[in-house]
């Protein structure tokens, strides 16, 4: 059984189509990449998946369990988490700070499984921000509040773990750092889901791809097979060229 099932879901704001009919699977343990042009619907879907909207039909199942149209605070309860293409945080707290009151509130009734960490400081040590914990998060380089993003949203004690852009304004060698960063999460007993218009990071993290294309899936597979999809040439790498 897929950790994450995804089946048949729409989403129409008035008038226009955000997601028409998709259908996407997510293994235990898997790092799924799901690529498209501007506009697609890939941060819809995660908003659908993640409960900030309802959908127009359709389901997600997680884990066996049917949690269409639950409440934000209830999705991420039963074990999955979010981060936003804006990198966030409060500010005017610590990033330790930051870090602990997600790790003392976030977690809910998945806490039996899931990832290892047994204290905040471990996720800070994973996310390699021990060394800035005491430092106010506003005066982090972007770099680092990519990455306390990050870390708030593993507080919770995820089973899936959604990345909106987590690489939007990196530059090479940060972009390089995170993606080994990410790697790892499946080891920890954490899938991913990561959407993303930096193909190198992309490629570097995902096996298996997922393509929309004006709220429809025009492909899915594994990511070398995807990527030579004429179609998926067509719409997506195309225009990037």
């Amino acid at each position: 059984m897929p950790l994450l099932e995804i089946r048949g879901l729409k989403k129409r704001f008035g008038g226009v189509v955000a997601l028409d009919g998709v259908d996407v699977d997510i293994d235990d343990g898997d790092i799924l990449g799901i690529i498209g042009p501007n506009g697609s619907g890939k941060t819809t879907l995660f908003n659908v998946v993640a409960g900030v909207h309802k959908p127009t039909a359709g389901r997600v199942v997680w884990r066996g369990r049917d949690i269409t149209g639950l409440a934000t605070h209830q999705i991420a309860r039963a074990g999955i988490a979010r981060t936003f293409q804006q990198a966030m945080a409060f500010t005017g707290l610590s990033v330790g700070e930051n870090v602990r009151i997600a790790f003392e509130h976030g977690a809910g009734d998945h806490q039996s499984g899931g990832s290892r960490w047994k204290s905040y400081e471990e996720i800070l040590d994973f996310l390699e921000l021990s060394e800035v914990a005491p430092e106010l998060a506003g005066t982090l380089p972007f770099g680092h509040l990519r990455r306390l993003g990050i870390a708030i949203a593993l507080a919770i004690k995820p089973h899936l773990l959604l990345l909106d852009e987590p690489a939007a304004g990196l530059n090479d060698g940060e972009t390089t750092e995170l993606a080994g960063i990410i790697q790892r999460l499946p080891g920890e007993g954490i899938g991913v889901c990561v959407v993303d218009h930096d193909m190198n990071l992309i490629a570097a993290l995902c096996k298996r791809l997922a393509v929309l294309d004006f709220g429809t899936k025009i492909a899915d597979g594994p990511a070398d097979a995807v990527l030579r999809d004429p179609k998926v040439l067509e719409v997506y790498l195309g225009d990037a060229a």
